[in-house]
């Protein structure tokens, strides 16, 4: 999932170099044409001095960085300097949102603590979803500095996890995570923008079971949604909302629950330890079945299993047992 990459890409240790710091914390979301070129970068910079000194302009590429902050900055704190024209802003809550585009040429001055991330998003991910969705392409992604986006703002403390340790959430879970992302900003954020049509219909049975086939033989998660996209003849974002139309869910959501629906049978019917269900079902480990399983049932599987057991037993017995 992350990559490097010989290419003066803005994001982890390049962006880093720009700003003068430390290599930071960053994953970079492989697309499955090239390992050079993510669909999308997350990288987190932190600086309790900030940028004291206007950076050096960023290379130029057919890209964008969303940045969003997640402390707040006082007044005229924030500089940008966009193809010679300077811009100075007033005071950014946290969750405040800028957008620099890379064709651009453009540098920066923050004196202040920051803390942000940056969302390294290519125009060829902006424009593989509007074509799947049949719209026009964005020309440019817009927002006032500053302006806050609880969205955008939530959807980053979900990933913040994964930062530190990108292997805690499945390719599924990422590559659902950068169509959220692309989605939105599309969405609020894209100019001379169309309506994404609506489709009615679902899954056609031979792709719900096809879909059905590929899950349970990837429960670990490690399937690109690409991948199932391609098993049923469809691009990845028609499948999406075909998906959801026909399971009244995200294929993500859909591979959790089915994990619990088959550890509950292996909790009922062998004497398999929760160790040893966990890898059965696709879970990194034991704590991780049971934090899943209790999110999902209600219960952990220890007392799940003795709850319905013990239920079992009493619809089971004799009616002369029950008096």
């Amino acid at each position: 999932m992350a990559t490097s990459s010989s290419t003066a890409n803005a994001y982890g240790a390049q962006m880093a170099k720009y700003f003068t710091m430390n290599q930071p914390p960053h994953v970079a979301i492989d697309s499955l044409e090239s390992v050079v070129r993510p669909q999308m970068a997350i990288t987190r910079l932190i600086a309790r001095s900030g940028i004291p000194e206007r950076t050096a302009s960023i290379p130029s590429e057919r890209a964008y960085v969303v940045s969003v902050h997640l402390n707040p900055a006082s007044k005229g704190e924030w500089e940008l300097w966009t193809d010679g024209k300077h811009t100075k802003t007033g005071p950014w809550p946290s969750g405040g949102v800028a957008m620099c585009d890379l064709e651009s040429d453009s540098s920066i001055r923050n004196p202040g603590p920051i803390d942000w991330i940056h969302y390294h998003v290519p125009r060829a991910t902006l424009d593989a979803l509007t074509d799947d969705a049949r719209m026009l392409r964005v020309k440019r992604l817009y927002c006032t500095y500053g302006t806050a986006d609880p969205a955008l703002y939530h959807l980053t403390q979900l990933i913040l996890p994964c930062l530190k340790t990108p292997e805690m959430f499945s390719r599924l879970f990422m590559d659902y995570f950068t169509l959220m992302i692309s989605s939105h900003l599309v969405g609020k954020y894209g100019q001379s923008r169309e309506l994404i049509p609506q489709h009615e219909g679902g899954l056609a049975p031979w792709q719900k079971r096809r879909v059905v086939e590929l899950v349970h033989e990837h429960l670990d998660g490690e399937i690109r949604l690409a991948t199932l996209a391609e098993g049923c003849g469809l691009s990845v974002s028609h499948f999406a909302r075909s998906f959801k139309k026909s399971f009244g869910t995200s294929a993500h959501q859909y591979l959790i629950l089915h994990r619990i629906e088959i550890a509950k049978t292996l909790l009922l019917q062998t004497q398999n330890s929760l160790s040893e269900i966990a890898v059965q079902t696709g879970f990194s480990d034991q704590a991780a079945l049971t934090r899943t399983f209790a999110s999902v049932v209600g219960a952990p599987p220890g007392k799940w299993k003795r709850e319905t057991v013990s239920r079992k037993t009493i619809v089971d017995a004799p009616a002369d047992k029950l008096r």
